[in-house]
C-alpha cells in the first residue's frame, strides 16, 4: 500500500474526519497521494499556517477528538509553532503531518531551503510543543511509528509530530489492520482514593472544581452524574467552562479569579474541594494560591489518572446526599455603559430564546471576560495560553466539525491578525456572525500598561473589508442598534455577517480591569529589594 493510503486509514481509525493545511513543496507528494484516495479526507486550506492550526484546533475541541494538519517543512511547520504550542498547553489532540527533505536532498551536502540551524531543527523545536515526534523515513518501521504517534495523541490529548520525507510516498507498505487503538485506563491510585473517600464521609460542604481535561478525557457525563447523585455543586475553571452543561442542576458557575461570584464563594466556603483535570494557571490562581494549596484541596489529574474511572467509582460509594446550597448566580446590575458586557448581554438575550445549539467562539481580552455574560453550552476560547487571532479561523473548524453556524466574539486588534480568513469560510459553506468589538486599540495591552504609547490602532474600514470578502456588514453604536443588527444577522441564514460595534472611549469591562490589576500587583509585590 502507498503511504498516503496507510495514513488515511490510520487517521480515520482514530476518528479523524478532516485534514487542514497549506500546500508547500516538501508536503506536495504526500498531499497528492492523500487526495487520490477513494476515501480521502476532506482538505480545508486557508491563507496562513497559524490560522490553519487554529481551525484544526477548534474542530478538535468542538468534536472532542483528534484532527490533522498538513504543513510543509520548516517555513510551514515553524510558522504554525505558536498555534501548536497553544494546543499543547490546552490539551488539544492534533496530528501534525510535516514535510521533510528526501534522503537524496540530505545527501547532497547542501543546506536545504526552509532549513533552520540544522536539518533536524524542526523536530528539535517540536519536541517542546508535541508529546511525540516520529519520522516515517523507513518502510520497515513506518507503520509502527505512525501507530505510536497516534496512540500518544489520543492517550495524552496533545499534539504529535509526524515527519514525512518527500520520497516516502514511494514506499510499498503492507496493509495495516483496520481497527482503532484501544487505550488502557491507568489504575486508580488507591491511597489517594481512600484519603478522598474518608474526607468525603466527614465533609459537609464539598465542591467539585472541573477543569478542561474533564472534557478532553471524555469524563463530562460521569462527573455530572457524580455531582447529581450526591448533590455536590460543580464550579468550572475559565478554560474548563464547557466541561459541564450550564443547565445541570449542580452547575454553580465559572471561577475566574473574581471573588464577587457564587463560584468563588462556594470554593472559599468549602471544607472539601475535588479538582478534576484542572490546569493550574496564573490567570485563574495567581491571587488564590492559598486555595489550591489548602489541605482540603484534592487534585485528580489526567492523563496520569482516568477521570472517568474516578467519577464512576466515587459514585458507587455509600456517601450521604449533601445539603442543598445556594448555587444561583449573584445578581449583577446590567451595565449602564455601552461596552463588551452589554453587547454580550443583548446577544445572550436573543440566543436564549433559541432551541438550537449555538457555538460561541471568543478571542482573548475583553471578549473572553464579556463572554461570561452568556451561558452557551458550546463555548471555545484559548482561555489560558491566550494567543490573539484565534476566533475567526476557529469558526471554520467548529463549522466543519459540527455543521452549526458559529458566532464569533473578536476585538479589532485580534481581527487585524486573522480576519481575512473569513473569506475562506464562505468557500466551505460556513456563514458565521462576527461581532467585532471595535475600541480602536489593543485595550488588553493598555489595561496592563496604561501609559504605553503604542496601543492605538488606525481606524480600519471593516465594513468595506467584509464586503470585499462577500460578507454582509452592519454597524452598531449603542445597545439598541446592536440588538437590531444582531437580530437581522441571526434571521438571515443565507449570509455571513460582520457587525462592527463601535465602543466608546474607556469602555473596558470591570473584569478585564480587575484581572490586569491583580496580575500587575502580584508582580510588583514579588520584586526583591537589593
Amino acid at each position: 500500500m502507498q503511504l498516503g493510503a496507510i495514513i488515511t486509514q490510520a487517521l480515520r481509525n482514530q476518528g479523524v474526519q478532516e485534514l487542514f493545511g497549506i500546500p508547500g513543496d516538501f508536503i506536495l507528494p504526500f498531499l497528492q497521494q492523500m487526495q487520490d484516495q477513494t476515501n480521502a479526507l476532506p482538505f480545508y486550506y486557508m491563507t496562513h499556517e497559524p490560522a490553519v492550526v487554529y481551525a484544526a484546533d477548534a474542530a478538535a475541541r468542538a468534536a472532542n477528538r483528534p484532527t490533522a494538519v498538513a504543513l510543509t517543512y520548516g517555513a510551514g511547520a515553524l510558522n504554525g509553532v505558536n498555534a501548536i504550542a497553544q494546543a499543547y498547553e490546552e490539551y488539544v489532540p492534533l496530528v501534525i503531518l510535516a514535510g521533510y527533505p528526501s534522503q537524496k536532498e540530505i545527501n547532497s551536502g547542501l543546506q536545504i531551503h526552509h532549513q533552520a540551524k540544522s536539518i533536524d531543527s524542526q523536530r528539535a523545536i517540536f519536541s517542546e510543543i508535541t508529546c511525540a515526534q516520529v519520522r516515517l523515513d523507513n518502510p520497515d518501521t513506518a507503520i509502527e511509528n505512525l501507530q505510536f504517534a497516534l496512540q500518544m495523541c489520543r492517550q495524552k490529548s496533545r499534539p504529535v509530530l509526524i515527519e514525512i520525507p518527500r520520497d516516502a510516498t514511494n514506499f510499498n507498505l503492507p496493509a495495516m489492520p483496520n481497527q482503532s487503538i484501544e487505550l488502557a485506563n491507568p489504575p486508580i491510585h488507591e491511597n489517594q482514593y481512600r484519603q478522598l473517600t474518608t474526607a468525603l464521609t466527614t465533609a459537609r460542604r464539598p465542591v467539585i472544581l472541573s477543569g478542561i481535561k474533564v472534557r478532553r478525557s471524555g469524563a463530562q457525563r460521569a462527573l455530572e452524574r457524580l455531582a447529581e447523585q450526591f448533590n455536590i455543586p460543580v464550579v468550572t475553571t475559565l478554560l474548563g467552562r464547557a466541561t459541564v452543561s450550564p443547565s445541570h442542576s449542580c452547575y454553580a458557575g465559572v471561577f475566574c479569579g473574581d471573588t464577587q461570584t457564587r463560584a468563588s464563594q462556594l470554593l472559599y466556603d468549602a471544607d472539601l474541594i475535588i479538582a478534576f483535570g484542572v490546569v493550574y494557571t496564573d490567570s485563574n490562581f495567581s491571587a488564590h494560591r492559598e486555595l489550591i494549596n489548602a489541605a482540603h484541596f484534592y487534585r485528580i489529574d489526567f492523563p496520569t489518572q482516568s477521570l472517568k474511572a474516578w467519577c464512576a467509582r466515587l459514585a458507587s460509594e455509600p456517601l450521604p446526599l449533601f445539603e442543598t446550597r445556594d448555587i444561583s448566580p449573584i445578581a449583577v446590575l446590567p451595565s449602564s455603559n455601552f461596552n463588551a458586557d452589554s453587547v454580550v448581554q443583548a446577544m445572550h438575550q436573543q440566543l436564549s430564546q433559541q432551541r438550537a445549539l449555538v457555538p460561541l467562539i471568543s478571542d482573548v481580552g475583553d471578549c473572553l471576560f464579556a463572554s461570561l455574560q452568556a451561558s452557551p453550552t458550546d463555548f471555545l476560547a484559548p482561555a489560558y495560553y491566550a494567543s490573539m487571532g484565534y476566533s475567526v479561523p476557529a469558526a471554520l473548524g467548529v463549522f466543519v466539525a459540527t455543521r452549526r453556524r458559529p458566532i464569533i466574539l473578536v476585538g479589532d486588534g485580534a481581527f487585524l491578525m486573522t480576519g481575512l480568513e473569513l473569506g475562506h469560510c464562505l468557500r466551505y459553506g460556513c456563514k458565521p456572525i462576527v461581532v467585532l468589538l471595535n475600541n480602536h486599540k489593543w485595550d488588553m495591552i493598555a489595561a496592563f500598561a496604561p501609559t504605553l504609547q503604542c496601543t492605538a490602532l488606525q481606524q480600519w474600514h471593516y465594513p468595506e473589508l467584509a464586503k470585499a470578502m462577500g460578507i454582509e456588514s452592519l454597524r452598531a453604536h449603542n445597545a439598541e442598534s446592536f440588538s437590531e443588527s444582531f437580530a437581522k444577522a441571526w434571521a438571515d441564514h443565507d449570509n455571513a455577517y460582520l457587525i462592527d460595534v463601535w465602543l466608546p472611549e474607556n469602555s473596558r469591562t470591570k473584569r478585564l480591569s480587575d484581572f490586569a490589576e491583580t496580575l500587575t500587583t502580584i508582580n510588583k509585590s514579588s520584586v526583591s529589594k537589593v
